[in-house]
């Protein structure tokens, strides 16, 4: 999938380093921002979350020309403790749906639409891979990130608690796209 010099592909084994080095600079850019998400280097996203999910096929990059790796997001099918309790419109079993992480652009790159990229490249593979649906949560006061999901499809599920072991119990926006 090319687009705009933007090349969305899944992460190739070889890329572990590159990807590592992204969401570091990804980490280091964010804190104390508007948009800090809150991630910490080493804890998350962590190197074997990662590494786990390039294995898989889970990892998504979005290669620009003559620059890199740009962004990048994992498409996993597990959802944190919480998910179970939304009530989400498409019923289907864990395997047939498709969970949003550590979706990412590099503050350099923003506003360029790089991210609507990389998820509509993620929405047609994941279409193309037989999935029902994809979820995902977020800061409710990620406004970007929401106008984003919202703009390409996702329905606003609205907020529930989650747990993620980084950060404890918080809450968090729903979201979720019928394929």
């Amino acid at each position: 999938m090319k687009d705009s010099m933007l090349t969305v592909r899944k992460a190739r084994s070889d890329e572990f380093d590159a990807v590592m080095e992204f969401y570091g600079q990804m980490i280091d850019q964010m804190q104390g921002t508007d948009f800090d998400v809150q991630w910490r280097h080493g804890g998350h996203p962590s190197p074997a979350f990662l590494r786990e999910s390039l294995d898989a096929g889970y990892l998504y990059v979005g290669v620009l020309e003559g620059e890199g790796l740009v962004c990048a997001m994992v498409v996993n099918r597990e959802g944190s403790p919480g998910y179970e309790a939304v009530p989400w419109g498409v019923d289907a079993p864990p395997e047939s749906v498709g969970v949003l992480h550590v979706v990412a652009t590099l503050p350099a790159y923003h506003g360029r639409g790089l991210a609507r990229r990389l998820l509509q490249g993620v929405i047609e593979d994941s279409r193309a891979c037989g999935l029902a649906a994809l979820r995902l949560d977020t800061f409710p006061n990620n406004v970007r990130g929401r106008g984003l999901y919202e703009s390409c499809g996702f329905t606003d599920k609205g907020e529930w608690t989650v747990y993620y072991p980084a950060l404890g119990h918080i809450q968090v926006a729903m979201y979720e796209l019928p394929l």
